[in-house]
């Protein structure tokens, strides 16, 4: 049995076969030559709107290998729950809600443990939680870490914020302003620290004023926002 091409190797294949350049390609998507590169050598996947594009222009059936080159969910979204006042729950989830919103139209699929969760009574058991949260975490290309109130406790957030940073995923943190951080994710702080370490990802760190503020960041700018591109 022939081996599964990788999608980077079917649009290579399509393209020849279509007599087109990648230029031509980026021309009719209206994106950047780099963009179409990076998917030709599987450096990047395309959202799948974009596939079903590129599969009418070239005349190509991309589906099979762009089902196999993507992973189960491309972003991770980290947000407290637990380390929340059980008051400010059901808030800060509405709020979260909304920057989900604005990502998932920028990515094939996303991962939020907090999704269900309106007050503590939603939380499942933590090892369960955890085990299932952790094996998502694996295969996801990017975090993006959010928080909107003050953290009065422990969060299992963090903890998924600095597995992120370790793994040197892309990373993105974005924040009220005026909201207390931890040392290292105030962001002169972490740029600081970041710069002197060779551990650390170049993560991005934004301050906003408000949740709308936070939303309409992550429509205007999208996967290169997010680390996809």
């Amino acid at each position: 049995m022939a081996a599964q091409l990788t999608f980077g190797q079917a649009l290579r294949r399509a393209i020849k076969s279509a007599g087109v350049t990648q230029a031509a390609v980026a021309e009719h998507l209206i994106t950047d030559a780099s963009q179409v590169s990076r998917w030709v050598n599987d450096k990047a996947v395309p959202l799948a709107k974009t596939v079903s594009v590129l599969e009418e222009f070239l005349n190509a059936d991309l589906a099979e290998a762009f089902s196999a080159s993507t992973p189960s969910h491309e972003l991770y979204v980290a947000a407290p729950i637990t380390g929340l006042d059980d008051a400010a729950i059901a808030a800060h989830h509405d709020s979260i809600g909304r920057i989900v919103d604005a990502a998932s139209g920028h990515v094939n699929s996303v991962w939020w443990p907090g999704s269900s969760i309106h007050s503590k009574s939603d939380l499942r058991a933590a090892d369960l939680a955890t085990e299932q949260n952790l094996r998502a975490m694996e295969h996801c290309q990017a975090l993006l870490y959010l928080q909107f109130a003050e953290i009065k406790g422990p969060t299992g957030a963090l903890v998924e914020l600095g597995i992120a940073l370790g793994r040197r995923m892309k990373t993105t943190i974005i924040c009220l302003r005026g909201v207390r951080l931890p040392f290292m994710m105030e962001p002169t702080s972490f740029a600081a620290v970041a710069e002197r370490s060779k551990i650390l990802p170049a993560a991005r760190l934004y301050e906003v004023e408000s949740v709308e503020a936070a939303s309409t960041l992550v429509a205007n700018n999208g996967r290169e926002l997010l680390g996809l591109n």
